[in-house]
């Protein structure tokens, strides 16, 4: 009789840990619920709307590529306790540091930068980092650049870039909540990055048939890098969200 009560007892211990564990661990799946999101990039203009493919002509400027070197995007979580969660998104075969296509000889492309799961919730920031392109070749026209833009000014093949390293975060909207399948957008706004900006400024100063517009005040257009620098920020836009 008592190694029968032993039995039954050490059977009963055993199977109430079961199911406290079972029960732990279907609470656990049912606090960590995740959707995946998609993160792409776009060459946007004007203000921001629906379905807005927008222009690549300003004034004298005809933007015929644009591509940016990126690395560590992230997106922060707000969670019950107001701790932030960073969730790194992974970008497969393309490393620490990538190039983003935005514009391909004067197509407008969506490209994607990534997809990854996230968990459900309310989240706050996006954020990444803008750094040089030294994992290229020396050859490559994007070496050395975390910004490049080629277009046509005035008639004559130009090519203006930025060699910047910086953390830019973006801010969504209030209560922007990832809950379900959906698709992020980085926007670049030409027409804010290029505001204000006279042609006649601009100038072929070698005389070698190439403008440039770059940090070393090549061809004498040190004016027109200062502008077009102090405009990134306002000019980088996540659909439903702000520079913050």
């Amino acid at each position: 009789m008592y190694r029968k009560t032993t039995f039954r007892n050490l059977l009963l211990a055993f199977s109430t840990s079961a199911l406290l564990a079972s029960c732990s661990q279907t609470e656990e799946s049912q606090e960590i619920q995740e959707s995946e999101v998609t993160l792409s990039a776009k060459v946007s203009t004007n203000i921001p709307s629906e379905g807005d493919d927008g222009s690549l002509v300003f004034r004298n400027v005809t933007v015929t590529d644009v591509n940016i070197s990126v690395k560590d995007v992230k997106m922060i979580l707000k969670i019950a306790d107001s701790k932030t969660l960073p969730i790194t998104l992974i970008t497969p075969n393309k490393g620490p540091k990538f190039i983003v296509p935005m514009v391909k000889d004067e197509h407008i492309l969506l490209s994607r930068m990534g997809s990854f799961l996230a968990p459900n919730g309310v989240y706050t920031n996006m954020s990444f980092d803008l750094t040089k392109a030294d994992h290229l070749p020396e050859t490559d026209p994007m070496y050395g650049k975390s910004v490049l833009i080629k277009a046509d000014w005035k008639g004559i093949p130009s090519m203006m870039y930025l060699d910047i390293e910086e953390n830019i975060d973006i801010k969504f909207n209030p209560g922007t909540e990832v809950n379900g399948t959906q698709e992020l957008v980085l926007e670049l706004y030409m027409d804010k990055l290029l505001m204000g900006i006279d042609p006649g400024l601009v100038q072929d100063g070698n005389g070698d048939g190439m403008i440039i517009v770059g940090p070393n005040n090549e061809d004498g257009n040190e004016a027109v890098y200062d502008m077009i620098e102090a405009h990134l920020e306002e000019a980088l836009r996540l659909k439903n969200g702000e520079f913050k």
